[in-house]
């Protein structure tokens, strides 16, 4: 395992086609227990999403954060020899609870501010809309609200969602690798953010080629009634954690420096 000093300054990439089939080559030992995991992931996540007002928020902060950080310890095990065989597993990523909120917290403002930049560009149809929405013979104003939605659909807006699209994706890719930090490396949320970011724009184009085809691969698994999902995102897991270990070699059990008070790494 590479030590966090050299991470700094490591110019290592991974191959697409390796992250793919070895990352199959993980899960696939365990795909009862990780789709298993999933279905108990989601039915956790909907059941909390029926919370008024702070359901999301929990998903999006927590749970669903937590649910990932406990797949990356579960995977990275298994690619050090160690097989799942406690099911219990799938929930020590909430042993890392605070700074996996923090780091979700930090990259949740990001794309909040980025969705606001966006809609900031229609202020003036948005505006127009509410206004002819509101009153009770707003039917009346049928044909005005129609022109005001067509006029969305213009060559400025249709550049700021690409532009949008891109930003989402590029913040998406260069904090990939924040849960396997936090999780691995035992590393606080920003110090960890701020390594996957020095890491992964070292990677760019290739990670963003892997996310692309993962991306893909998820929309075609997910039209027959959303079954393909149950192996799509099992394979996604072991894909993203394959890359990360091609770049940090960290199913080599070497010891590391960790930098806050945590738990070892098994």
């Amino acid at each position: 395992m590479k030590s966090i000093e050299e991470l700094q300054s490591d110019r290592s990439t991974f191959s697409i086609g390796e992250a793919f089939s070895d990352g199959w080559n993980l899960v696939s030992k365990h795909l009862g227990f990780y789709i298993a995991a999933g279905i108990i992931a989601f039915l956790i996540g909907a059941a909390a999403g029926i919370i008024p007002f702070i359901g999301s928020l929990i998903n999006s902060l927590i749970l669903s954060p937590c649910f990932m950080a406990g797949a990356v310890f579960i995977t990275w095990r298994i690619a050090m020899g160690i097989e799942w065989t406690d099911f219990g597993n799938m929930f020590k990523g909430f042993r890392f609870l605070s700074q996996i909120m923090v780091s979700s917290l930090i990259q949740m403002v990001v794309m909040v501010f980025l969705l606001i930049v966006f809609f900031f560009n229609m202020l003036p149809q948005i505006f127009d809309l509410f206004t002819l929405s509101q009153g009770q013979d707003f039917y009346k104003n049928q044909a005005e609200m129609e022109a005001v939605l067509r006029g969305f659909l213009n060559a400025k807006t249709i550049i700021a969602l690409i532009f949008f699209m891109i930003a989402i994706l590029l913040v998406s890719v260069i904090w990939a690798f924040k849960t396997h930090f936090i999780v691995i490396y035992k590393m606080e949320a920003w110090p960890a953010m701020e390594l996957s970011r020095k890491i992964c724009t070292r990677n760019l184009f290739p990670l963003i080629g892997l996310f692309l085809l993962l991306s893909v691969v998820i929309v075609i698994s997910a039209i027959p009634c959303g079954i393909g999902l149950l192996f799509t995102l099992p394979l996604s897991i072991g894909t993203i954690y394959n890359a990360f270990e091609q770049i940090t070699h960290c199913n080599k059990p070497v010891e590391i420096n960790f930098d806050f008070r945590g738990e070892g790494r098994a």
